[in-house]
């Protein structure tokens, strides 16, 4: 059966004054580079699927980063750079923007809420400022992830307009983004609690 899917995000513009001062996660871990196969066949050593998808990151130029605790990872988040494409989830148009674009999160239910993901998103959007005083920096969201939309605001990000993506998705074969448009000035829906 083959799928046709809408999806909706809400994107965020790291302001001239964003990012704030780097905090700690309230967690004992250290904060990895993903750059090496070594390290990430290690880190995630029993998902055989992100251990493939994050090298194809490697691969394509993405800067990855990883928080763990000895040989167990507890939060991840990858940027596209401005020189490589955006991330695959965009619609192609937009992934040949050059622009920073904080992508593909994620933090382990039980260690949600401790600061990682504001962490990540410090340190990703430091590092391209670091580079490139005048970096854009971009992130998405799913319109109903509010603690990550909390999130990305309280480092500094702003609204930005919403991204709609059509992917055709075949079964064996894979998914495919077949179009999608972002409108720069459409509203975020409300964050409520």
């Amino acid at each position: 059966m083959v799928l046709l899917i809408r999806r909706d995000y809400v994107v965020y513009r790291l302001q001239p004054s964003g990012i704030g001062e780097p905090a700690p996660p309230d967690i004992a871990a250290q904060c990895l580079e993903l750059d090496s196969k070594e390290e990430t066949a290690r880190l995630f050593k029993n998902d055989k699927v992100l251990q493939s998808r994050f090298y194809n990151f490697c691969n394509k130029g993405f800067y990855g980063i990883v928080w763990h605790n000895e040989n167990n990872w507890l939060s991840y988040a990858w940027m596209s750079l401005p020189e490589t494409n955006g991330p695959p989830h965009l619609p192609r148009s937009l992934r040949r923007l050059p622009v920073y674009w904080i992508f593909y999160c994620r933090t382990k239910e039980e260690y949600q809420g401790k600061g990682l993901f504001k962490a990540s998103l410090r340190l990703l959007a430091s590092w391209a400022r670091e580079r490139d005083p005048n970096a854009e920096v971009y992130i998405d969201a799913e319109p109903t992830n509010v603690p990550s939309r909390r999130a990305i605001e309280a480092v500094g990000f702003a609204s930005a307009g919403i991204i709609t993506t059509w992917t055709l998705t075949i079964p064996k074969i894979g998914s495919f983004v077949i179009y999608g448009c972002w409108d720069k000035k459409a509203r975020h829906p409300e964050v409520r609690v």
